[in-house]
């Protein structure tokens, strides 16, 4: 699994009207392979710009990108090898959870053998085995979720990019899910940047955290170090933020003294 370097990545909106907005502003910054990697920030930040353009579904930019030592501008997206999970995770309404789950694997081209033993193995780690027959609308929406998840891991890909997931689960949904992202990711180990608005989600879910803010890298690195840290952008997510904290400063606070 890949390590994911960006170099001085510049991203620019233009509107219809010509005007140019600024997305992505000489960024620079490392995703680690075997770790879940989360950028937070408030919205309008460059989160999903940075998470698109890593996935070439941007393709006007300056900078690099590298798969380790690979640049990114050679490869296409299906060589990338990378899942994508929006937080408008569809399931085809149609389909059964096995036909929604099996689907990247179908377009492959994967023998139908390959195929079952896949979509069966991940139904069973993500506890989704009981639901292989039935429909979307007839499952809750954590399993839905699930299965959402089960579809971007089924082919194996080298890197799993994550944007706003569980932002239309209910907050006890949203709990639970964040719990399974985490066991799942630890011990499947890949490249994974997960994006969220969340300053709690973010630490409680990250490896390795980056704060953005005005299309920029503000501060990076281990989530206790971060949280700890001077940076006045951390301090507003801190401070506009409903959640307690208090935890995790306790964490934080045994951590630098041990």
């Amino acid at each position: 699994m890949p390590d994911i370097t960006v170099e001085n990545l510049t991203v620019n909106y233009v509107s219809n009207k010509k005007s140019v907005t600024l997305a992505l502003d000489n960024v620079s910054v490392k995703f680690y392979s075997n770790k879940i990697n989360v950028i937070a920030g408030s919205s309008g930040c460059g989160k999903t710009t940075l998470l698109k353009t890593i996935a070439g579904l941007i393709k006007e930019s300056s900078g690099n990108i590298y798969f380790d030592n690979v640049n990114a501008r050679q490869l296409t997206i299906q060589e990338r090898n990378l899942s994508y999970v929006s937080q408008n995770y569809v399931l085809f309404p149609h389909k059964t959870i096995y036909d929604n789950i099996a689907f990247p694997l179908k377009i492959m081209g994967a023998p139908r053998e390959e195929v079952d033993a896949r979509v069966i193995e991940i139904a069973k780690s993500l506890d989704l085995t009981a639901c292989l027959t039935r429909k979307p609308k007839h499952i809750s929406g954590g399993q839905q979720q699930r299965a959402a998840l089960a579809r971007a891991l089924v082919k194996r890909p080298s890197a799993c990019l994550m944007d706003e997931p569980l932002s239309n689960l209910d907050p006890e949904l949203r709990g639970e899910a964040r719990k399974l992202i985490k066991s799942v990711f630890d011990k499947c180990g890949m490249t994974v940047i997960y994006v969220t608005h969340d300053f709690r989600e973010a630490l409680a879910l990250a490896d390795n955290l980056i704060i953005m803010d005005g299309g920029q890298v503000a501060v990076s690195g281990n989530p206790a170090a971060v949280y700890a840290s001077d940076n006045a952008v951390v301090h507003g997510l801190i401070e506009g933020s409903k959640a307690d904290f208090s935890e995790f400063a306790k964490k934080t606070d045994y951590e630098e003294k041990n």
